[in-house]
């Protein structure tokens, strides 16, 4: 798709040698093109596709316990720095880490994660000396918040949302329906005027809001109005076709394919919310076409 004429604004990427920890200030500083060597976080499914050229070292709430892998990084990698998420919102803020970091000689940077995302990326511009780049960033988030709001209210839809995590080590897929408790369906259906069929209390979940599928025809049992793929791919679309060999009774949204391929969301990619909200919408005005 052409941008002439258009004020796209696309930064050259800034590598830093240094280990960036916690999804949101990754997610964050990925936005202005600000990228890690090596990377601690993992609240994000099949977050190795979106971040291919930084190492991917472990989750947030094991460095908590432990900074053995951390330390190794950073002698083995030569890091000149850790980035630390500071997140008072959170069950687990990584900035709490720092005085231990630099007992041991560890260079450390705070970076503050705002409930206004807008906040966070000014935060990031004045941490890292681009403000012009961060004030760029702002101003285009602003925007696609400002042309969501022109938008017709959507007629209510049932929306069944479904995420595969692949493994990154041997590619086995894991499958979940999201429920009404994930952070998805309670930032992201609202301003869809859609329901969630999918009631967390009905079921024992291990993560908040992901119920794993066993049987994915319970689900579909549902028959909602259209089925949103989110995460790998497929992995999701490969038991949609299964299902559909060997079930005689095809839930109309699969009947009709009225299957849409949408990002996932989570709180730490809460600075690309109204791209992914455009899309969410855009699939679901394409269902609602579909009769």
């Amino acid at each position: 798709m052409s941008t002439h004429g258009k004020n796209v604004f696309v930064p050259f990427p800034r590598y830093e040698n240094a280990v960036f920890v916690g999804d949101s200030a990754i997610e964050a500083l990925a936005e202005l093109k600000i990228f890690g060597k090596a990377l601690i976080g993992g609240g994000l499914p099949n977050m190795q596709y979106f971040h291919p050229n930084e190492k991917l070292l472990e989750c947030t709430s094991c460095v908590m316990q432990d900074q053995r892998v951390l330390t190794t990084a950073i002698r083995r990698g030569e890091i000149e720095y850790v980035l630390l998420e500071n997140n008072p919102d959170s069950d687990i803020n990584p900035a709490l880490l720092a005085p231990k970091l630099e007992a041991e000689g560890v260079q450390v940077k705070i970076l503050t994660i705002f409930q206004d995302p807008t906040e966070t990326l000014l935060e990031i511009g004045r941490v890292f000396g681009e403000e012009t780049r961060a004030g760029r960033i702002v101003r285009e988030y602003r925007l696609q918040q400002e042309q969501l709001k022109r938008y017709s209210p959507l007629s209510p839809q049932s929306i069944l949302a479904l995420l595969a995590i692949r493994h990154p080590l041997d590619d086995r897929i894991f499958l979940f329906a999201l429920s009404d408790a994930s952070e998805l369906s309670k930032d992201l259906y609202p301003a869809l005027c859609a329901h969630n069929p999918i009631k967390e209390a009905d079921y024992k979940t291990v993560i908040p809001g992901l119920v794993e599928i066993e049987d994915l025809s319970f689900f579909l049992a549902f028959n909602p109005d259209w089925i949103a793929i989110t995460g790998d791919y497929l992995g999701i679309q490969r038991a949609l076709a299964q299902f559909q060999i060997h079930e005689r009774i095809v839930p109309d949204a699969l009947a009709k394919n009225k299957v849409f391929t949408v990002p996932y969301y989570g709180k730490p990619l809460a600075v690309r919310r109204p791209r992914i909200l455009k899309l969410w919408r855009e699939a679901a005005e394409t269902a609602a076409r579909v009769k």
